[in-house]
């Protein structure tokens, strides 16, 4: 029976031949080849950023992949901030309008803070007048560049992009209250309120995420008051406090402070309280209910208790 051999890696250029003759999956004992010590190796990224310029879709879109690892590898957390990756991703990674730009977008909007996407402003905003063919409404909302307001709004009178039952709906929504339009805002806000008080617990979670993605102060401030909620999710197996929903929506805002809001970190009081603390000093929330009795979680067959897994930190060898 013959075995096939996988390719050894050597370089750069080793790993772009490689995804030109359909590769995808790499041997990550390679990745150490991209590095010079803990920072990528400069001559490595120019060659992967030339090939991101004039390669095809499904080329780039593993060189965007390869570009998240070597990453990882210089700065093992779940923030995504080495610069010259980021450079390459906002750079050549956004030169054509296809899968790859996207990729690029997703792993900014979820990895990168607000102040690591405030230094491409100018890149963002270029984006969204690119077109609307390939563009992440939702790193536009987290970044917020100046100027975008305009453009969303033009954007949101095409019928891509104003119909209700369109899948570009909920993201034109967040976006136009990210930028400013605070009667869609306080529509979010209120949805929330609603659907705590009709004891819709799915949909008072999915609207934690939706008020992390507009990301502003008010709607912040809204997902963080219920770090006060003595709300109990049951569910046939287990009990869950709702303010573990509340740290993990919030990594998504806070990419920076993963360690302090991973759900699995807390253990006592204090480690509530110090997340209670961060909102105060990074939403302006006040806390005026008194702060509920501690709880985690509980399995109700004998395991171990369980929390809710915080977002996977993206894999490194």
């Amino acid at each position: 029976m013959q075995t096939t051999q996988k390719p050894v890696l050597k370089n750069a250029q080793d790993f772009i031949e490689f995804f030109r003759q359909g590769g995808e999956y790499y041997d990550r004992q390679y990745l150490p080849n991209l590095m010079a010590g803990t920072q990528p190796d400069p001559q490595a990224l120019k060659v992967l950023g030339e090939a991101l310029l004039t390669d095809n879709q499904n080329v780039r879109r593993n060189i965007i992949r390869l570009l998240e690892d070597i990453a990882r590898l210089n700065h093992r957390a779940y923030e995504l901030r080495t610069p010259e990756v980021i450079d390459l991703m906002v750079g050549p990674g956004f030169a054509k309008l296809d899968s790859a730009r996207g990729d690029a977008m997703q792993l900014l909007r979820n990895y990168a803070s607000t102040s690591t996407l405030s230094h491409y402003e100018d890149v963002f905003l270029q984006a969204l007048k690119d077109g609307s063919e390939v563009i992440d409404l939702l790193l536009i909302a987290k970044a917020k560049p100046k100027g975008a307001w305009e453009e969303v709004d033009r954007l949101s009178r095409l019928p891509k992009w104003k119909s209700p039952s369109g899948s570009n709906w909920e993201s034109m929504r967040i976006a136009r209250a990210a930028l400013g339009d605070t009667k869609i805002e306080d529509e979010y806000i209120a949805d929330a309120e609603q659907k705590e008080e009709a004891g819709d617990v799915d949909g008072l979670l999915s609207s934690f995420d939706q008020l992390t993605r507009i990301g502003t102060q008010r709607s912040l401030q809204a997902v963080c008051k219920y770090m006060r909620s003595p709300i109990i999710i049951d569910t046939s197996l287990e009990k869950r406090s709702i303010r573990l929903y509340v740290m993990q929506s919030l990594i998504y805002a806070f990419p920076e402070e993963w360690r302090m809001l991973d759900p699995s970190s807390v253990r006592k009081d204090e480690d509530y309280i110090r997340v209670e603390q961060f909102c105060e000093k990074a939403t302006g929330v006040r806390y005026d209910k008194p702060r509920p009795p501690f709880f985690v979680s509980f399995a109700y067959r004998g395991d171990p208790p369980p929390v809710p897994p915080p977002p996977p930190l993206p894999s490194v060898p």
